[in-house]
């Protein structure tokens, strides 16, 4: 049985090499027969009377062979993946979809966290040079930054929202396997539950291939859970480690919570269900031990937990009252787009939105599914999944309100959570039943067609000769910025040499703060634009002025042609073109769709 686990839990490695006109039959199939092992598996049951599985399940045979097959498929799962990220990113690049907004806009954050100047945002602010930590709080993001910053071409972020995805799968499968050895006949069945779950796992796969950085959550709510599981033997360390142990659960709570600025929301309606349960659980055990005379009933691992949970809830409540209160207080308001102004802008009509009660609790279900239905068992975790998953019931905005792509970060380690609870519960399924989730679990991802996502997939720009004109344009565009870099650099070089260093000049500072070639290029343009530059939206071109004093040279690029009508029409484009012409630019090349267009920066005010 051990065997037909294994192969199950390589259904997803096979379809991330296999053509994506093959994935929905594929996973069909799989469903199909894991429903006939349902109906043989249950008819076997009635037949012998005996629904529980046995104690003996997994032969000594089968638990020495189990860490060799993990093994070998998380490397088949680390091998297809990488295949699979690679030319999924290639594919969407090549497709002009990696755009301003998101992946160019957290790029250029990530640089300028590796370059040491903060979490300034040419993207994300009004004035083009504000902090990003005012549109959403999430210092944790910087984790990121040595890949954006050491890996070229604008794939940083791509290799790194990969691995992380990668490192977190296999890192919580490690964590249910050291559980299940414990006490691998008890344990094993929900085990080899939790390892087909995980590697074929929905949600899990949307944040990491969305190349956002609230993949960071799946790492570091699995850091925060694992020692948060260790509470129960908190009650007999002596007092100096029991400081010890809550030191680092608070280090590893923090490092949580600076991913992004709601997860302290999330977390503290996650634990509600539990906590109201743990304070049931002592008032019972109080009123029994009064009835039967037992005032020293022990209730010592209840009131553990009530402290550990006390001090977590604590935690959070500062955090959240620095980050939405404290936080916004310094600095200038206007120079960043707030939370607020996210929370409440429209959304174009052509973004698909979830509406009715039924279809928002199918998708709740859905969620369940991909976590193994079995986790229904542990009421107090569902409850609170169910209350983090009530966020998205309200919300307004179509992916948050559909849990699509990254938005699952605010409810995937929860999930992954009380598979782990439930791994080492007393609860016990048969067989049948074991069955029935993971026929549940192919069926629900046969249905949805990104899982995976197409590798080959259409561009949505209609014409193919106008795509290979604007690659074609935008190489000889670079050897512009090229040249230009080289002729700054030995400029400075040469300004540098003519200045005393013992009787530093106002020429000297200017030198020191310029930043080479700064680019404002169209949303769609930007992925291809040299690394080497400093990239800004079309949309700061109101503040080219401010933002030029700081670089030797700015450039425009412009595809007017080359553009989506109904998300950024042509005439938006022009807008922005005529408004830098009017701010002295002037046309320096233009190619068969492209045009550059340059500004020189104005002198700086002393």
């Amino acid at each position: 049985m051990v065997y037909l686990f294994f192969l199950f839990s390589l259904v997803s490695p096979f379809l991330f090499i296999s053509p994506k006109n093959f994935h929905a039959p594929f996973q069909k199939g799989v469903f199909l027969f894991s429903f006939l092992l349902l109906i043989f598996s249950f008819w076997k049951e009635k037949k012998s009377k005996n629904k529980l599985y046995p104690s003996n399940w997994l032969s000594k045979n089968q638990i020495t062979l189990l860490p060799y097959l993990l093994c070998l498929s998380c490397i088949a799962f680390l091998l297809s993946s990488t295949y699979h990220a690679i030319h999924l990113t290639k594919a969407i690049a090549d497709s002009f979809l990696f755009q301003d907004a998101d992946y160019i806009g957290i790029s250029d954050i990530l640089l300028s966290v590796a370059k040491g100047d903060g979490f300034t945002s040419a993207y994300y602010s009004e004035s083009g040079q504000g902090s990003y930590l005012r549109h959403h709080f999430a210092p944790g993001m910087a984790i990121l930054s040595p890949f954006v910053s050491m890996i070229p071409s604008r794939w940083g972020l791509a290799v790194g929202v990969f691995f992380l995805y990668q490192l977190g799968t296999i890192i919580w499968l490690l964590w249910a396997y050291r559980i299940t050895k414990e006490n691998p006949k008890e344990f094993g069945i929900k085990f080899l539950l939790f390892w087909v779950l995980l590697t074929n796992q929905l949600y899990l796969y949307r944040i990491g291939s969305s190349y956002h950085f609230e993949v960071l959550v799946v790492l570091f709510g699995l850091f925060f859970f694992y020692l948060w599981e260790k509470r129960k033997k908190r009650e007999n360390l002596p007092t100096f480690h029991t400081w010890i142990y809550d030191s680092f659960l608070v280090v590893t709570l923090v490092l949580y919570l600076i991913q992004k600025e709601d997860i302290g929301i999330y977390l503290i309606l996650f634990f509600l269900p539990s906590a109201f349960h743990q304070f049931y659980r002592l008032w019972i055990t109080s009123r029994i031990g009064k009835l039967n005379g037992e005032l020293d009933r022990d209730d010592s691992l209840d009131k553990n937990n009530l402290k550990v949970l006390c001090l977590v809830f604590s935690i959070v409540f500062l955090w959240l009252v620095f980050v939405f209160f404290v936080y916004p207080m310094f600095g200038e308001k206007n120079n960043s787009v707030s939370w607020t102004q996210v929370l409440t802008q429209e959304y174009h009509v052509v973004f698909k939105q979830v509406t009715g009660v039924q279809k928002s609790f199918q998708i709740f279900l859905e969620l369940i599914v991909s976590g193994g239905i079995g986790i229904f068992q542990m009421i107090p975790e569902v409850l609170g999944i169910g209350l983090v998953y009530a966020t998205h019931l309200f919300s307004s905005r179509p992916w948050h309100h559909e849990v699509y792509t990254y938005y699952s970060y605010t409810l995937l380690p929860f999930v992954l959570y009380t598979g782990i609870l439930w791994i080492q519960s007393k609860k016990r399924i048969s067989v049948s039943f074991a069955f029935l989730i993971l026929a549940c679990l192919f069926w629900k991802n046969s249905l949805d067609q990104n899982f995976p996502l197409d590798t080959k997939r259409n561009s949505p720009w209609t014409s193919a000769a106008m795509q290979e004109e604007i690659r074609s344009d935008l190489q000889e565009a670079n050897q512009i910025f090229f040249s230009q870099i080289q002729e700054a650099s030995s400029l400075v070089q040469e300004k540098t040499n003519h200045i005393p260093q013992t009787n530093p000049h106002p020429a000297e500072r200017s030198i020191k703060n310029t930043e080479g070639i700064f680019v404002f290029s169209q949303y769609n343009l930007s992925f291809f634009v040299s690394d080497k530059t400093k990239t800004y939206p079309l949309e700061q071109i109101k503040n080219a002025e401010t933002i030029c004093k700081n670089a030797n040279l700015c450039y425009a690029v412009f595809a007017p042609e080359f553009t989506d009508e109904i998300l950024w029409p042509k005439s938006r484009i022009l807008v922005y073109r005529n408004e830098w012409e009017n701010q002295q630019g002037e046309l320096v090349w233009k190619g068969k769709q492209l045009e550059v267009w340059k500004r020189q920066s104005l002198p700086k005010k002393n």
